[in-house]
């Protein structure tokens, strides 16, 4: 099976493994040369199993993020989906935040760079991993993302990156120390791009950079990609 989903991809001289993530099988491959083009080949010949680069191989199997979930709740990625189905993601998203200190957002006329918003300075990946499943939102239900980690229930990522990729087709190419995305349908609109930008920094407080909530949203209305940033 391995070897047929590498020979599908061209990748048949890449070295591949599996892993067990919590009782599931996933395919972890070397990463050498250009990962976008990698991930390219992979999501256009694999339709079966979503893939991700990683950052750091170790970490991205390391289950100990996943404890943020209720402590009496399996952990393993196919009950986070399932859990993932139930969530309000604007009522959970409401109720954590007003735990938090109040965001200013800003007017909007501060200044932003387009250039901020890359994964690619964050570091080249270390590997990839092939989800047994083919959704793209499933990737934050077996990889912990260092750059999204918060105090609130993984399973909330998983939604609202469904969410995502709903409205937008966001799906995430590259998680660990960054998480980025790849977008072929930018929020149309301000008012939606604002409510994005609020998303983004409720996830990870770092991704607006030196600009503010509402700067940001105008950025979103042209990035056809995301980063996602914030550390613990």
């Amino acid at each position: 099976m391995v070897d047929e989903i590498l020979e599908a991809a061209g990748l048949g001289q890449v070295a591949a493994s599996r892993r067990d993530v919590d009782g599931e099988s996933v395919i972890v491959l070397e990463a050498g040369g250009d990962g976008q083009q990698m991930w390219d080949r992979v999501r256009a010949a694999v339709p079966t199993h979503y893939p991700v680069l990683v950052h750091d191989l170790d970490f991205a199997l390391d289950r100990d993020y996943f404890e943020f979930s209720d402590a009496d709740a399996p952990h393993a990625p196919a009950d986070l989906m399932v859990r993932a189905e139930t969530i309000d993601v604007d009522a959970r998203i409401a109720a954590v935040s007003a735990g938090r200190p109040p965001v200013d957002p800003g007017t909007g006329d501060e200044s932003y760079d387009l250039n901020a918003y890359d994964v690619a300075p964050y570091g080249p990946p270390e590997g990839m991993v092939l989800l047994p499943r083919p959704e793209p939102w499933a990737a934050f239900a077996y990889l912990p993302s260092f750059a999204v980690a918060g105090p609130y229930e993984p399973e909330l990522l998983v939604a609202a990156a469904r969410r995502w990729h709903q409205r937008y087709g966001a799906e995430p190419m590259v998680v660990g120390f960054a998480t980025g995305f790849v977008v072929p349908r930018p929020p149309a609109d301000l008012a939606d791009a604002e409510r994005l930008a609020a998303e983004h920094d409720f996830f990870a407080g770092l991704t607006v950079g030196q600009t503010t909530q509402r700067a940001y949203a105008r950025a979103l209305l042209r990035l056809d990609h995301w980063t996602l940033f914030d550390r613990p």
